[in-house]
C-alpha cells in the first residue's frame, strides 16, 4: 500500500511540475471568452489558490482547456490532469468526469476511483485531508462553472 501512495505522490508532483494547459501570458485576451469559448474564475479563500479557465469548443466537443492561476502543487496538478482528461471530450462527458472526481474527493480516501479518471485517481490520498480537498477541486469546480452544468 505504501508503494501505491508513493506512486500517487509522484504522479501529483510530476503533474504540478509540468502543468498541462497553463498559460502564463494572458495579454491580448488569451483567455478572453468568445463565441466558441467558455470562461470562469475560481478562488479558494482557505489557502489563496486562484484560477481562470477558458474552454474552447468545437460544437459539443472540448477542443482546448487553458488556465492561468496561482496555487499549491495539489491545485496545479489537479488542473493539469483535469486538462488532459477533458480535452477531446463532450461537455456532458467532462461534467460526468467532474462528478466522478467530486465523488472521489467526498469519499475521504475510502472511495475507489473510476478507471476513467486515470491519473486523477492519484488524488484519492489527498481526499483523506479535508483542508486539501478544496485545492484539488478548485479547477474542477471552475471548469463546471465555465461549462454551465451540474454533470450526470
Amino acid at each position: 500500500m505504501e508503494d501505491l501512495s508513493n506512486l500517487y505522490q509522484e504522479v501529483i508532483l510530476e503533474a504540478a511540475k509540468d502543468a498541462h494547459g497553463r498559460k502564463e501570458d494572458l495579454e491580448g485576451g488569451a483567455l478572453a471568452p468568445s463565441s466558441h469559448c467558455a470562461y470562469a474564475s475560481g478562488f479558494n479563500p482557505s489557502c489563496g489558490d486562484e484560477v481562470e479557465i477558458k474552454v474552447e469548443t468545437d460544437g459539443e466537443a472540448i477542443k482546448e482547456v487553458s488556465w492561468k492561476g496561482e496555487g499549491c502543487a495539489i491545485c496545479t496538478a489537479s488542473l493539469s490532469i483535469m486538462t488532459d482528461l477533458v480535452e477531446g471530450k463532450s461537455r456532458q462527458e467532462a461534467l460526468s468526469l467532474y462528478k466522478d472526481f467530486l465523488g472521489l474527493m467526498n469519499g475521504r480516501g475510502a472511495a475507489e476511483a473510476p478507471e476513467r479518471l486515470k491519473d486523477a485517481a492519484a488524488f484519492k490520498g489527498v481526499a483523506k485531508f479535508p483542508m486539501r480537498i478544496k485545492c484539488a477541486l478548485l479547477g474542477w469546480t471552475t471548469l463546471k462553472e465555465a461549462l454551465g452544468g451540474e454533470g450526470k
